[in-house]
Order: structure tokens, then sequence, then C-alpha cells
């Protein structure tokens, strides 16, 4: 499974609009500027996202885009299926058709395996966790052990 762009710049604006008070609206331009991707690619994504009820659009002078949900209830399983469909991790898993050996295969069982492990840790992960994690990053607290993290603190110091 690669995390596609999509996702990835779907998330990024999910975690700008999750910092603002629940049923606040974003214009697109500014969601797209404050976040730093492109107008025409995030429109895409926010469609697939109102389609799915992560968020809303609001037609109007007063429009826009505002979370549906709380961000503990929007899991990143969710998210990803929203803008790319079923996790994909090997052909044959979602497609019978793909290959003769479908249903006797040790690799397809194993990487079968693998995409219900997947699943379930997407589906486990909600918006609120990797808001979290980015808040102990911007704090600068390792996201493994809650302290500075060690290659923060080997870096070289920069002198002017």
């Amino acid at each position: 499974m690669q995390v596609t762009r999509a996702v990835d710049y779907g998330l990024r604006a999910l975690v700008l609009m999750s910092r603002e008070p629940q049923g606040a609206r974003f214009f697109l331009q500014d969601l797209a500027e404050r976040a730093d991707l492109p107008r025409n690619y995030l429109v895409k994504i926010l469609k697939s996202l109102a389609s799915s009820g992560i968020v809303r659009s609001h037609r109007g002078i007063k429009g826009g885009f505002s979370l549906a949900r709380e961000p503990k209830e929007i899991s990143i399983r969710h998210v990803v299926e929203a803008i790319d469909g079923p996790v994909v991790v090997m052909h044959c898993l979602t497609d019978n058709q793909s290959c003769a050996y479908v249903g006797r295969c040790a690799i397809e069982v194993f990487f079968g395996d693998l995409r219900g492990k997947i699943l379930e840790d997407l589906q486990n992960k909600s918006l609120q966790d990797i808001i979290q994690l980015q808040g102990q990053l911007d704090g600068g607290a390792c996201p493994c052990h809650g302290e500075p993290c060690a290659a923060e603190a080997e870096a070289p110091s920069q002198t002017v």
C-alpha cells in the first residue's frame, strides 16, 4: 500500500480544519493557501470527503467546507477509502478475476493477512490521533517517548 498524494493532502486539510471550533467554515482558496496545497486538486479531494460525510460542503456567499464530525470520530481508513477507494495491497485481494491461483496461493494468504492488519490499524486510528501526534512534534517531543527527540539533540547547533 502506498499513501497517495491525494490522501496526504486530504489529511493535511482535515488537520487544519480541526484546529478551529466544530462547524467552522473554510473557503476553498483560504484552505488551499493555509495548507499550502494546490487549489484545483484540493477541490476534488474535498468533494470526495463531502460525498462520504467527512466534511460538509456549504453553498452561497457564506459557504465553504467544514468538518462534519469530531476528529475522534473520523477514522483514517474512512479518509483513505473516501479519497482512494478500497485499500489495495495486492491485485488479487480485490479482483478475484486477476489471477488463476486465487484461493490457493500462499502469497495471497500472506498479503491478505497483512491487508487485514493494515485495515484494522487504519480503522483504529482517527484524525484526533494525527492531531495529537502533530502537537507532540510541534512541542519538540518525540512521538515515541514523549521527550525531546534524540535526533534533534544530536543535530549540530548552528551559529549565526
